[in-house]
């Protein structure tokens, strides 16, 4: 049994990373950027537990959660960049049950979801599958040859990039005011998660945010294809060859 989990966000950047994020830790998810709308689906969705933005035009998170709990205990966490004390006040008083605040990293988000779950009681008996047993390793033979070493491998870039701010003791927030990134780009970046960032943008936050980490981004950078002129000048080459190939044989002939 899967949980499903209700996003309200009117930010479709932030809406998507929250998938991946979810998704990546068994959840099934719905989307939506306009609380009207997602209002109006939670009952055919029944969702188990709904993630709520509190900033957004059309109808804010408070107001949207105190319209929920008029006709449903589903268990609500406000995910939002307003965190000071009173407005955590504000939003458990009108029945949330946890707040977050932005920016956010998924292992906090996941521990407070399932924790928000286990008190609700709708966390799944059973998230994921058993993995089968593995079968008894055999034991090499005695006179088994070497393997030549390999090439050394080049770390992964989001995991680097994220030791690399972790070093400096900097958070998402903090490196996000120094490099003049969104943070949720960094996020996304950091977790490999690029196809939930525009191409342009993510072409930019990487350069700015490498260069302000002193990451050389070189040996992450896929083969750049042969240039125009040299394809022009490759078959150029080949057909003076063929002609050369071909006086040649009419005068051997």
């Amino acid at each position: 049994m899967t949980a499903t989990i209700m996003v309200i966000d009117d930010e479709p950047l932030i809406g998507q990373l929250l998938r991946y994020q979810l998704s990546d830790a068994g959840y099934a998810v719905a989307t939506y950027q306009s609380g009207r709308e997602a209002l109006l689906q939670l009952p055919q969705i029944q969702p188990d537990l709904v993630l709520l933005d509190v900033m957004m035009p059309e109808i804010s998170g408070y107001d949207l959660c105190r319209e929920i709990r008029a006709f449903s205990q589903v268990p609500v966490i406000m995910l939002t960049a307003k965190h000071g004390d009173d407005d955590m006040v504000a939003g458990l008083t009108i029945g949330a049950d946890d707040y977050i605040g932005k920016p956010f990293s998924a292992p906090q988000l996941i521990a407070r979801v399932e924790a928000v779950l286990r008190r609700s009681g709708r966390m799944p008996t059973l998230r994921h599958p058993p993995r089968p047993a593995l079968p008894a390793p055999v034991a090499p033979p005695a006179l088994a040859p070497v393997a030549p070493p390999r090439a050394r491998a080049i770390p992964r870039l989001g995991p680097r990039l994220s030791a690399a701010r972790i070093d400096r003791s900097l958070s998402l927030h903090d490196a996000s005011q120094a490099c003049g990134v969104r943070w949720e780009f960094l996020q996304a970046i950091e977790q490999e998660q690029f196809n939930s960032i525009p191409r342009d943008d993510l072409r930019v936050a990487l350069r700015s945010y490498s260069a302000w980490l002193g990451i050389d981004l070189r040996p992450y950078r896929r083969p750049q294809p042969l240039r125009r002129s040299m394809r022009a000048n490759l078959a150029l080459a080949a057909v003076l060859a063929m002609l050369a190939l071909l006086t040649l044989a009419m005068l051997i002939l």
